[in-house]
């Protein structure tokens, strides 16, 4: 399976260090999804997590305003 996907990538044309360019399979994607989600809400509920968020929104803020 590996070999095919880097056949793939060598045939399009696609830099396989470009993490957009990865095709999983749907199963894949929803199996790595159910194993992290959890993880992900419990630390954006908490109180580090809301900061993050919040020092995340200013500076993407500041990006918005630059372009």
């Amino acid at each position: 399976m590996a070999d095919e996907v880097k056949i793939e990538y060598i045939e399009n044309k696609v830099n396989p260090n470009n993490l957009g360019g990865v095709l999983i399979s749907e199963y894949a994607a929803e199996s790595l999804i159910r194993c992290i989600l959890p993880d992900i809400v419990s630390f954006f509920q908490s109180e580090n997590g809301r900061k993050e968020f919040e020092e995340w929104n200013k500076d993407w803020d500041k990006l918005k305003e630059i372009e």
